[in-house]
């Protein structure tokens, strides 16, 4: 009796976890809701209970889907959110940057619409911005996109390795004074973007693949088996269950 019962137990979360997926992964064409004007997103923005400052897309898949990123993007700095990284462990999303602002643009139009002009979405690469910023505009929203890879990572915790050497070296720095807080504190200003809140990983891997190894220490992770073809619902519910989750610090 008890046998059946566990594997009754056992059939019934299967066929949730099934209707969750099945209902998150519905193609976006097919949800009369998934188009969505600025106000009603606005609205949808009002009624999280909080907004992650940055939030992180890690794909971990074969192929890229640039619209469905563009997608993620938009409704990001739609409802709010003005720090966004893309990361993939190869660079390959970074080394296709140009495609994935055409798909941005795009987005924008079919999203925003006319409010278009109102958003100034960024692309940066490690080394250098790839896109122009329409900062001086007045009213202009901005939101910056890091694209990243795993060299990304290693390369900053490694460079602030030897910049903390350097500066004890050099009496600049004690020993006492390279504490947590502190690297913390150095990693922002090198960096000069909020560690990630929430990161969607997308993929049926469980690993990060080296994404911001340092910064994520207390970022809430979410995983989904694919990024295409998710819908601005499915999205939103995303947001909705990190709004309801709360972050325990440890002694």
């Amino acid at each position: 009796m008890k046998t059946i019962l566990l594997r009754l137990i056992h059939y019934l979360i299967s066929l949730g976890e099934f209707l969750r997926y099945l209902i998150l992964f519905l193609p976006t064409q097919t949800l009369s809701f998934s188009k969505k004007s600025p106000f009603s997103i606005q609205t949808d923005s009002k009624n999280l209970k909080k907004l992650p400052a940055h939030i992180g897309l890690l794909v971990v898949e074969d192929e890229f889907s640039f619209r469905d990123l563009a997608n993620m993007i938009v409704w990001s700095v739609a409802l709010g959110i003005s720090y966004i990284s893309v990361y993939d462990i190869n660079g390959e999303i970074k080394r296709n940057s140009v495609l994935l602002q055409k798909d941005i643009d795009k987005s924008k139009e079919d999203i925003i619409g006319q409010d278009k002009c109102h958003y100034d979405i960024q692309l940066f690469s490690s080394s250098h911005p790839v896109t122009q910023s329409n900062a001086g505009a007045s009213k202009v929203q901005q939101a910056k996109v890091h694209l990243l890879c795993v060299e990304d990572g290693h390369r900053r915790i490694v460079d602030m390795a030897r910049q903390l050497c350097h500066n004890v070296n050099y009496g600049l720095l004690k020993i006492d004074d390279i504490t947590p807080s502190n690297v913390d504190s150095f990693f922002q200003e090198s960096w000069q973007f909020p560690d990630p809140e929430l990161c969607i990983k997308f993929g049926s891997v469980d690993s990060l693949f080296g994404y911001l190894p340092w910064q994520i220490r207390l970022t809430e992770i979410i995983s989904l088996p694919s990024h295409k073809g998710l819908s601005y619902k499915s999205f939103l519910s995303l947001l909705v269950q990190f709004g309801n989750t709360s972050q325990r610090f440890g002694k």
